[in-house]
């Protein structure tokens, strides 16, 4: 009987370390699963930046030159999803799409070391003009400088680029220094790129590269003054308007831009002048934005727009715009614009016999 209770005692005090082992086990393996998922999350407050916003709309036009009449319809310009992720010090990886078109808008990676410096890989705004590399979820334009939209190949309005949203795939370095004033700011930023010199998401079709580069002022603290140049070649993605060259063919794509910015007090002031040069087409724009805060939560927006396509042929059209900017919360927003788009009686070109037209704009903006 001592020998039976002697075993039996021990077969419990074994299965009593077994349990007490795989508890323990088992503890030690919700602890790291526990580590784990702090350490990640950790990272992600840390680490990782996540933002977006969407734009709806609806215009309405007198004549649209797509429909040959009036035309009015409802948008759904863009759904942006933003993130920007910093793994370590001085690196940063950064990625944006279109959700409403499953389209990929930027994807880079980018080391700064110091703030005079930093160099970039990868597809982003190439640093042509200053509102071509405005964020839209900012720009006070609904539908943008049309004079930008065409020289810097953003909307597709030059149908021989194509709509590249002024983003192409390419290596930059750029940088800001020589600090100066009580504000501490910088008195020169500069960037200078070289670019497969196609749309974005697009594949390089020439064995040739383009050459973007910026230099900005700031002398005081409430003026910078911006200028770009870009030297490039395209293929023509469709037959040129007037004639000069054949879709596929590569031309000679050269652009440069002057402009400012001014702030004071509760105005703001935009204004560039550029040119373009397509083969032997020479084409023009200006525009001039005028922002005035009526509240903290109203904007009164005024802007003049010029685009002549063609030089020589008089191809021009001239957007005059008044609108109000409601800023009902943070990134969100609501605009509503009047455009008057005065078109040249002279075009021999794209304008030719096209009436001048009225259009009413308005845009939705929620974001986070």
């Amino acid at each position: 009987m001592h020998l039976k209770a002697t075993i039996l005692t021990l077969i419990l005090t074994a299965a009593a370390a077994c349990i007490s082992s795989s508890a323990a086990t088992d503890t030690l393996s919700t602890v790291t699963d526990d580590r784990k998922d702090s350490k990640l999350i950790r990272f992600l407050s840390e680490k990782v930046s996540v933002s977006g916003y969407a734009q709806a709309g609806y215009l309405y036009d007198t004549y649209d030159m797509a429909h040959d009449g009036a035309f009015n319809k409802f948008n759904l310009y863009r759904a942006m999803i933003i993130a920007d992720i910093k793994p370590i010090r001085h690196l940063d990886l950064y990625f944006m799409a279109d959700v409403s078109k499953f389209k990929l808008h930027e994807l880079f990676v980018r080391y700064r070391p110091v703030d005079a410096f930093y160099i970039r890989l990868g597809q982003y705004k190439t640093p042509f003009t200053i509102e071509s590399n405005m964020s839209p979820s900012v720009l006070e334009i609904i539908k943008g400088a049309q004079a930008v939209q065409y020289l810097a190949g953003i909307d597709g309005s030059d149908v021989c680029f194509g709509a590249g949203a002024g983003r192409d795939l390419g290596l930059e370095v750029g940088g800001a220094f020589l600090k100066i004033g009580k504000d501490n700011r910088n008195l020169i930023e500069y960037r200078v790129g070289v670019f497969s010199g196609e749309p974005s998401n697009t594949a390089e079709t020439n064995n040739r590269k383009d050459v973007v580069a910026s230099l900005a002022l700031r002398p005081v603290s409430f003026l910078k003054v911006h200028g770009s140049v870009y030297f490039g070649e395209g293929t023509a993605k469709a037959d040129s308007p007037y004639g000069t060259f054949k879709a596929g063919e590569t031309y000679r794509r050269d652009r440069w831009s002057a402009g400012l910015e001014m702030e004071a007090g509760p105005m703001y002031l935009r204004s560039e002048y550029m040119e373009g040069l397509d083969a032997s087409v020479r084409s023009r724009g200006a525009y001039a934005t005028l922002v005035g805060s009526a509240t903290h939560f109203l904007d009164i927006v005024a802007s003049v727009d010029y685009l002549d396509r063609n030089i020589a042929l008089s191809d021009w059209q001239c957007s005059y715009i008044f609108g109000l900017q409601w800023n009902f919360y943070r990134k969100c927003r609501l605009q509503a614009q009047y455009v008057y788009q005065q078109r040249s009686s002279n075009s021999q070109g794209v304008f030719s016999g096209i009436p001048s037209s009225h259009m009413i704009i308005t845009q939705l903006q929620v974001g986070f």
